[in-house]
């Protein structure tokens, strides 16, 4: 099987499965007309005359050309020891076009390039040739944004061509009171932040007594069809403990556990969980889709996208209802396109992310303790431990969406929520959610000091 072959099919059964930084989807089927190298490029023209000149619109062409990058053009390009990563790297960079050429440096043997994602992000390749042409060194580095108030987060992210949202929240009795953020109220995709509420009706009914965190759940065949980031190499049959299996679904963002958890606690527990949150519109998530539901919703066989569209609630209802009579049977031609074009993902606004992240750190006592520990087991950005001792995170990846939250302490004890939503109707390479994530982390400092 080709390699992009085996990574499509590795990252379709794991798209949600995302932890300290999301995952990626990797799929060779799309094709979409591109600028040319030099179009939209403010006057700037790479000058041919020399090999690294030659090397330097070669590179631009691959990038903006609507067929995938492969190992056999990457060939005429790099040397032979580098060509694999090269090409992968390329290949993750050419879901990012077009790119726009804003400088290039030129040096002895070698140059950089300046370009600017279609996403507003900059990017650097630096490379070198060899005395046979081809390239020898090839780097690649984002270029953060510089970020030292509100307006410039608003200005980095409204250049991305997408819908954003992002929201800074004081805590302060399980109340989020809002410091700073845009679009706080518009409802976008979750991806797997949706999990969150997954939790929640997993420790209530551990503090209610109905479920103990030592209670083993037993994996199955249709359960592993979704995805399983934490015990892939477990075969059906195979007993995990509940409190594990909500670890994974955080940390690793597992998507198998979420599905083994719901059906543990039912749809209704986690419906009863977005009104107990604070949910603007529970109505919207109700039934509660399984990852097994929306997967074949999404991205599965039979295609039933546009039916999902345009359904009603009883119609979508009964949708969900279908898919649990056939097996989940991944259709590798929509493996990279959103699904939420077509409304089929978990929907939430980032006051409703701050008020689960804020209810979970309340509903972490007694039995239901161990809340607070499965939300910072991987805390997914490096902050200052001496400034941010406690870091709850969850983040999400779909096709198309990319989302991240944290609940963080600072170092008086005074909890604070950061999150950042963001939504295409085309997907992005993995180099999306790195940019992202050099845009949110900042905010961070903007957070006035204990004291300040």
């Amino acid at each position: 099987m080709p390699a992009r072959s085996r990574n499509t099919l590795r990252s379709l059964t794991a798209v949600a499965c995302t932890a300290v930084l999301v995952t990626s989807l990797v799929n060779g089927c799309a094709s979409t007309a591109t600028p040319s190298a030099n179009a939209g490029d403010a006057g700037v023209r790479i000058s041919t005359g020399t090999p690294q000149g030659v090397r330097a619109k070669q590179i631009i062409d691959m990038l903006n050309s609507e067929w995938p990058i492969g190992p056999v053009g990457t060939k005429t390009l790099a040397a032979p020891d580098i060509v694999e990563y090269v090409w992968l790297t390329m290949d993750s960079m050419w879901y990012d076009r077009p790119y726009t050429l804003a400088n290039i440096e030129f040096r002895a043997g070698a140059a950089t390039l300046h370009l600017v994602t279609s996403y507003g992000a900059r990017q650097d390749i630096e490379f070198r040739v060899n005395s046979d042409t081809l390239l020898d060194r090839f780097k690649v580095t984002n270029v953060p944004p510089e970020i030292d108030s509100w307006d410039d987060v608003d200005a980095a992210l409204s250049k991305t061509g997408g819908k954003y949202s992002y929201r800074v929240s004081r805590v302060n009795d399980g109340k989020c009171e809002q410091l700073a953020g845009s679009n706080t109220n518009e409802s976008l995709p979750l991806a797997s932040i949706f999990k969150m509420y997954v939790l929640y009706a997993v420790a209530d009914a551990v503090r209610s007594g109905t479920l103990s965190w030592d209670e083993e759940l037993t994996i199955t065949s249709e359960a592993k069809a979704v995805g399983s980031s934490g015990f892939d190499k477990l075969p059906p049959g195979s007993v995990v403990p509940v409190r594990l299996l909500a670890e994974k679904m955080i940390a690793n963002s597992d998507n198998m556990a979420t599905d083994l958890l719901i059906a543990r606690v039912g749809h209704e527990a986690v419906e009863r969980a977005l009104v107990a949150t604070g949910h603007h519109d529970p109505a919207s998530m109700t039934p509660f889709p399984t990852m097994h539901e929306l997967f074949s919703i999404g991205w599965g066989k039979p295609d039933v996208r546009e039916q999902w569209k345009h359904a009603g609630p009883q119609a979508r209802a009964q949708m969900l209802e279908d898919t649990k009579s056939r097996p989940y049977e991944p259709d590798m031609t929509r493996s990279t396109s959103p699904a939420s074009a077509y409304g089929a993902e978990w929907y939430g606004t980032a006051e409703d992310i701050c008020r689960v992240h804020a209810a979970l750190q309340q509903m972490a006592t007694g039995p239901a303790a161990p809340v607070r520990d499965i939300m910072s087991a991987i805390p997914g950005i490096d902050l200052d431990p001496q400034l941010w001792p406690y870091i709850g995170a969850k983040a999400g990846n779909l096709p198309g969406d990319l989302t991240f939250s944290w609940y963080a302490e600072d170092r008086s004890g005074q909890g604070w929520v950061v999150s950042l939503q963001a939504n295409w109707t085309r997907f992005h390479g993995p180099g999306t959610a790195g940019w992202l994530m050099s845009v949110i982390k900042p905010t961070f400092g903007l957070i006035p000091k204990p004291g300040a």
